[in-house]
C-alpha cells in the first residue's frame, strides 16, 4: 500500500492539496519551534501513521479530516485559540507558492476576489466558493456544502485577510465571517472590508 502523501486524485472523499501543510509547518516551527510542530505530527501520527510532512508535494491530495486534525492539533497540542489559527492562515497566504503563482491576477483586492472561486477549485475537493459581492471597499464571498469543522473556518478567515493585506496589498482589510454553517447557518460566508 502507498504511503498517503503520493499523489492521490480527489475521489469522493474530501480532499485538499498539500501545500498547505508544509506553508503551517513553517509556521509553527517560527512560534514554537521543531518540539512543537513534533507534537502536532504525533497527534495527527495517532490516526494516520505515515503522516509524514516532509515527504508531501504541494500538488498531492490529501484527506481533509487530515487537515482539520492538523489544525485541531494546533489548538490541543499547543494551546493555540481563534486569534492563533486566524493568524496562521493570514501567514499562509503570505507564504504559499499556490497564491503567489496567481499573485499577477491580484493586482486590487476586488480580482482577488474575482479570481478566488477559481483557486478554491484547484486546492478543495468539496465545497462551493461564490462570490457574493465585489464592490468598492467591500466584498463578500460564499461557501455552501463545506460542513467540517470550525477550526477550517476560523482558519479560511484568516487566509483570506492573508490574501488582502499581503498579496492584495490592500490597507486596513478587515475579514469575518459573518455566517457559519456550525452556528446555524446554511452556508458561510465572509465579509471584507478595505480601505
Amino acid at each position: 500500500m502507498m504511503p498517503y502523501y503520493f499523489f492521490m486524485g480527489a475521489g469522493p472523499e474530501p480532499m485538499c492539496k498539500g501545500a498547505i501543510f508544509k506553508v503551517n509547518a513553517n509556521y509553527i516551527k517560527r512560534i514554537c519551534g521543531q518540539e512543537g510542530l513534533d507534537r502536532v505530527i504525533s497527534s495527527v501520527a495517532r490516526k494516520w501513521p505515515h503522516f509524514n510532512i516532509g515527504g508531501m508535494r504541494d500538488k498531492d491530495w490529501l484527506p481533509l479530516d487530515m487537515r482539520v486534525a492538523f489544525l485541531e492539533a494546533c489548538k490541543s497540542e499547543l494551546g493555540w485559540d481563534d486569534r492563533r489559527i486566524y493568524q496562521m492562515g493570514t501567514d499562509a497566504a503570505q507564504q504559499s507558492s499556490i497564491i503567489m503563482s496567481f499573485i499577477s491576477y491580484f493586482l486590487t483586492i476586488n480580482k482577488a476576489l474575482q479570481y478566488a472561486p477559481e483557486i478554491w477549485g484547484n486546492n478543495y475537493s468539496t465545497g462551493k466558493l461564490e462570490l457574493l459581492e465585489n464592490g468598492k471597499n467591500h466584498g463578500r464571498l460564499s461557501l455552501s456544502d463545506f460542513r467540517h469543522s470550525p477550526v477550517l473556518c476560523t482558519y479560511l478567515a484568516g487566509f483570506f485577510h492573508g490574501v488582502g493585506t499581503k498579496v492584495a496589498k490592500a490597507v486596513d482589510v478587515r475579514v469575518m465571517e459573518e455566517q457559519c454553517v456550525h452556528r446555524g447557518a446554511d452556508r458561510c460566508v465572509f465579509s471584507f472590508d478595505w480601505d
